[in-house]
């Protein structure tokens, strides 16, 4: 079967910061003395500061679940508190919680509060991506474990170094060929799984990250086609430009930069079964003249879009990439997409002239 080919190939970069933490990020402390009380206090730090992400400046309130480690197990300690911050940059809780004699603490936090609820970070959490559709909302995790207060002396804060628990997707187009110009008018990221189960680390979250101290994600299933774009009139057509341009929220679709759930990634076909692709639905024609080049009779079947209101064709490009073939949480995923020509729009084209040199036929007359 022949395929259609972009000329201009898809760029894809991760940030090279992924899964650690940025050494920039403040630390917030609790300004209060540390007195002999005894009393359990909290101060956080969080991975990144990019937009639309939960970092130390704009993370106002978490979670969290304490369990005590003695002879007789791990035994509740704290259930589902809420830990906010004050105007004074202070963490406070109620009711205060002292630390036990004899015994150490594990501590689990996380935010927003509705994503782990009532359920015990001791056991896989179901997480289900949809019910914060169009996703973009960011939700962190922190680890401290095996911690002691001192009976009668100062007692250190327990600060939780927060890390993010799902990928995060952002889809940039352009077209470089000033001789063409392409109109898009659906951009949709397809079979994207939105249901799986996370399970906490089994070690602190401080440092730098380790297998032990990231929280995996398994089971993920439920495909899920996210809508970036969907024009409903023509002008909500996307006209590309040489500038790589976000395809954010117009017409029905979500836009703007999405967090996903971490999973595998597969192509092995051309967008078809579980294939994870981005779909592009769009027509390309000639700047001077306005004709439409692509689709036309010559594009194959899987590229056109029966039905399609505008007479647009469909170009499919894989998620997975020769650089990686999953998204790992903590990462920032940006798709640069460079739609130039393509092989079946019958342009004629002319390339680099070649000239016979003369051959010398000589005839001498006397």
């Amino acid at each position: 079967m022949k395929h259609t080919r972009i000329i201009g190939i898809p760029i894809i970069a991760t940030l090279a910061a992924c899964l650690f933490s940025c050494s920039s990020d403040e630390i917030i402390t609790d300004t209060v003395t540390t007195e002999k009380t005894g009393a359990v206090r909290f101060a956080i730090n969080t991975d990144f500061t990019r937009a639309g992400d939960i970092t130390t400046n704009n993370l106002t309130e978490f979670n969290v679940y304490a369990y005590t480690q003695g002879t007789e197990g791990s035994q509740i300690f704290m259930k589902n508190v809420e830990v906010s911050k004050s105007s004074n940059n202070t963490w406070t809780y109620s009711p205060v919680q002292y630390w036990p004699s004899g015994k150490s603490v594990d501590f689990y936090a996380f935010a927003p509060s509705e994503w782990i609820g009532d359920n015990s970070p001791l056991l896989p959490v179901t997480y289900n991506a949809l019910s914060d559709y169009p996703n973009t909302k960011d939700i962190v995790y922190a680890v401290n474990m095996r911690l002691k207060g001192a009976t009668g002396q100062p007692n250190p804060l327990v600060i939780f170094n927060f890390r993010h628990a799902l990928s995060k997707v952002s889809v940039k187009m352009s077209s470089t060929n000033s001789g063409l110009t392409v109109m898009v008018s659906n951009v949709a990221v397809s079979n994207i799984m939105t249901m799986g189960n996370f399970t906490f680390p089994s070690t602190s979250t401080s440092g730098d990250p380790s297998t032990e101290s990231i929280g995996k994600w398994t089971d993920q299933n439920t495909p899920f086609n996210y809508v970036l774009h969907m024009s409903q009139t023509k002008d909500e057509f996307i006209r590309l430009t040489s500038t790589p341009t976000l395809i954010a929220t117009q017409g029905l679709g979500m836009g703007g930069t999405i967090f996903m759930l971490p999973q595998s990634l597969t192509w092995r076909s051309n967008g078809s079964g579980n294939d994870t692709y981005i779909a592009v639905m769009c027509s390309i024609y000639d700047t001077k003249s306005g004709t439409k080049l692509w689709p036309n009779e010559n594009t194959p079947k899987e590229n056109i879009v029966e039905g399609s209101t505008f007479g647009d064709g469909i170009l499919k490009f894989p998620l997975s990439t020769s650089k990686f073939s999953e998204w790992q949480p903590g990462c920032h995923y940006i798709y640069n997409l460079v739609i130039n020509s393509n092989e079946e729009m019958g342009v004629i084209e002319f390339g680099t002239p070649t000239v016979d040199t003369f051959i010398d036929v000589e005839t001498n007359y006397q």
